[in-house]
């Protein structure tokens, strides 16, 4: 070796850093397709709410149309089809992402939900109408248990709660494009071509999703072949205490875990508050005399708040520690409780309908904001976690207890609420303080698995 090629090793020639180098690429190279993953999820998701929603848009277009003869019972039962669409495909969404995968079940769930979009445009009568609603529902409900999945095969586990965050907006914004943007086009378009147009665009996504994901993924693995970008997970959910365990034996496993009853607890109680957006107009418009325009534009103010909370959320969840997070979500629901007591005082205020307007627009926004992160982060954390290889069927069984909870609670509330809105209020108050126990105790015994984190 010359003068003019010194050794490396030599004293007082620096050696190059090429370990830090190739780390920095790798790490810059990992964030960029990690953001691909989480857009292609934002957009492919907000469609699902879209296709979701779009049906019940056409809903005062298809039961005026005289040429159909559909009434209100009528469409009564087709939305009650779609309801029983919605819990089947939630068991068979959750099972199909823990066997196929995540994104090869997002792509078909998305894919049937546009075809189901367009059949039903294409209806004419009660029966196909409640038959291609029930296939779009049950589709739809395959896209929260596959992000699950691929959030495991693209993200490290302290990453979790930030993502989740993100992804949970894209439910409001799709609800947001379905009403507003899509339901707005009734005016100069037939209700008919406001469909078909949805369901073009959901096999435009499905396209784009499946390309992106795919490009996405590979250039993941090949950057971190021993950290995330793992085809479905598989390295992680190997070392997992349910790898290799049956769907009955998973389930039961669940079944005698005290944490799975809490969070379900929990959501069982935060799904009912949540649906309470669906009747609060109502409640605005026999209690306290409000306009229905005033009364909408009250309950309007919910998703806001909601979106803003679940960005904060996540990223909060990922950086406190387990019982940090028990007493700060444990605070928020106290508060949602708190905007459920001023409901329930407000017609001893003697306000003017101006001023309960705008009371009522600053409760359901502070509602929101405090419900939407106790609602979708803890839980879809967890069932990552616990689930492991069953993770999506997990999410679906949580969320299928809840909404079972939730269909009980109003189908005999609302004969309450009928006879006294204050003895509704009153329920509903108690529903909020269990989801606030239940979630304080659930976020504890997670804080007991983890190691002490600064806060």
């Amino acid at each position: 070796m010359t003068e003019s090629d010194p050794s490396p090793y030599q004293v007082g020639v620096p050696t190059p850093d090429t370990s830090t180098a190739e780390t920095q690429s790798h790490v810059a190279v990992d964030r960029r397709h990690q953001v691909m993953v989480v857009v292609s999820m934002y957009i492919g998701y907000a469609m699902f709410m879209v296709l979701r929603m779009i049906p019940t848009v056409a809903g005062t277009s298809i039961t005026e149309d005289p040429n159909l003869n559909v009434d209100t019972g009528d469409w009564g039962r087709i939305l009650a089809m779609g309801t029983i669409g919605a819990l089947i495909g939630k068991f068979i969404g959750g099972y199909a992402a823990d066997r196929l995968g995540g994104r090869i079940t997002f792509i078909i769930g998305l894919l049937v939900s546009a075809i189901g979009v367009l059949a039903f445009a294409a209806s004419s009568t009660v029966w196909m109408f409640q038959a291609t609603f029930f296939l779009t529902l049950l589709a739809k409900s395959s896209g929260w248990p596959s992000m699950a999945k691929i959030i495991v095969t693209s993200f490290r586990p302290n990453e979790y709660g930030r993502v989740w965050g993100v992804l949970a907006t894209s439910s409001r914004i799709g609800t947001l494009v379905a009403t507003l943007l899509l339901g707005g086009l009734l005016y100069i378009i037939s209700w008919q071509t406001m469909l078909f147009i949805a369901g073009a665009a959901g096999i435009v996504i499905t396209v784009y999703f499946a390309v992106s994901q795919k490009a996405a993924a590979g250039k993941l693995h090949a950057a971190m072949p021993n950290g995330v970008g793992g085809q479905d997970g598989s390295d992680a959910e190997a070392a997992h205490p349910l790898y290799g365990t049956s769907l009955v034996e998973a389930i039961s496993h669940f079944f005698r875990s005290r944490q799975f009853w809490l969070i379900t607890g929990s959501m069982m109680g935060m799904t009912i508050m949540w649906d309470f957006l669906l009747v609060v107009p109502l409640y605005l418009r026999d209690t306290l005399n409000m306009t229905p325009s005033g009364a909408s534009m009250a309950a309007s103010a919910f998703p806001f708040g909601s979106l803003i909370s679940v960005l904060v959320g996540g990223y909060i969840f990922d950086k406190l520690s387990r019982r940090s997070t028990a007493w700060i979500m444990g605070v928020l629901l106290l508060v949602a409780a708190g905007c459920i007591l001023t409901f329930y005082v407000m017609p001893r205020f003697g306000m003017t309908e101006d001023a309960l307007t705008k009371l009522s627009l600053a409760l359901l926004f502070v509602f929101g904001l405090c419900v939407s992160p106790c609602y979708y982060i803890p839980m879809s954390v967890f069932s990552i976690d616990f689930g492991g290889p069953h993770s999506g069927f997990l999410i679906s069984l949580i969320d299928a207890l809840a909404f079972g909870a939730t269909a009980a609670f109003y189908y005999f509330a609302g004969e309450v609420a009928e006879k006294s809105w204050s003895l509704f209020l009153f329920l509903l108050l108690a529903v909020a303080v269990w989801s606030t126990l239940t979630m304080i105790f659930f976020m504890l015994g997670e804080a007991q698995k983890q190691a002490p984190e600064p806060a």
